[in-house]
């Protein structure tokens, strides 16, 4: 039996066999999804598993051709990388976003559409930095406004993506709470941030060499946030900052919870419940070309246990 073979076998006895379900299938473009289980090696807990697969006229979209397909004209090595198909969605707009994985090159979102018989891949970048057009998780979220997906960036920005035409539209920093008359509100919850205390420099020994000091860096607490940002063009409208860093948030669920993940505690405020709750908590007020962001009467927002502000 060949290593090929043994590997299959194994595989058969530890994944479990779970369903399959296509997405798309028009114009020659087809979807599929197919879930499944299987035990982890490592700890030997069962493990969700799924995998996408996207062909076009009977032909995968695996591999270098996509990596041109995204990046058309390109010369740098995401234009000749080895892409394949990771997460996938289908749009109202006979339409399907998509992300595409590879190991050398990341994560790229893609646009896939057939017009007039030829398939047209547009990749939506994620942000104007091109330090920041990256991604890590490749999950579609409810944008809380039809016509619209939303993503997650490695800096906790929070993208729109508008189906038709197709946009991608960085709101900045924060998760989203809702989306009212033209109005993306998001909550920036208290963290962590490192800030530099003294930069890299260089300096001379006793001998005569010069030696590199790194940057020396802390961590600091940060504190919440509410940001309403426009959604036409992603123009921050207000700002609310507090600068009581043992201020919190009660647990919302920000995303809709997925079939596949395991349940925990019942949040505070659930998915469907957040719009309400942020109408009560937050108000808006624009007037005279100027727009201001606060707390509506009488909210009290949760304070973390044995906190002492600084």
């Amino acid at each position: 039996m060949t290593r090929y073979r043994v590997a299959a076998f194994l595989f058969g006895l530890f994944a479990a066999p779970g369903g399959a379900a296509v997405i798309y299938d028009n114009h020659g473009l087809v979807v599929d999804a197919a879930t499944g289980s299987r035990d982890d090696w490592n700890t030997g807990q069962r493990q969700a598993t799924r995998r996408t697969t996207i062909t076009y006229n009977g032909v995968e979209l695996c591999g270098k051709e996509v990596g041109a397909l995204l990046y058309p004209g390109g010369k740098d090595i995401a234009a000749r990388a080895f892409f394949c198909a990771s997460t996938a969605k289908a749009l109202e707009t006979d339409a399907v976003l998509a992300y595409f994985t590879s190991s050398s090159a990341g994560t790229a979102l893609a646009h896939l559409q057939v017009a007039n018989g030829r398939l047209r891949v547009t990749r939506l970048a994620v942000s104007g930095d091109p330090q920041r057009d990256r991604l890590a998780a490749t999950r579609f979220e409810d944008a809380r406004l039809p016509g619209w997906t939303r993503i997650s960036t490695p800096w906790n920005e929070t993208v729109m993506i508008r189906h038709a035409p197709p946009k991608a539209l960085n709101v900045g920093p924060g998760k989203l709470l809702d989306v009212a008359d033209g109005v993306a509100y998001l909550a920036v919850p208290p963290g962590r941030e490192a800030v530099e205390v003294e930069p890299t420099r260089y300096v001379t020994d006793a001998y005569g060499y010069r030696q590199l000091v790194p940057a020396i860096t802390t961590f600091v607490s940060t504190p919440l946030a509410f940001r309403a940002v426009r959604l036409s063009d992603g123009r921050e409208l207000a700002r609310l900052d507090f600068k009581d860093t043992c201020l919190g948030l009660p647990s919302i669920q920000f995303d809709r919870p997925d079939a596949l993940a395991k349940s925990g505690a019942a949040p505070d405020v659930a998915f469907d419940q957040v719009p309400a709750w942020r109408a009560a908590t937050l108000e808006l007020t624009q007037a005279s070309g100027r727009a201001t962001l606060g707390l509506r009467s009488g909210t009290a927002l949760p304070r973390k246990p044995g906190c002492a502000p600084r």
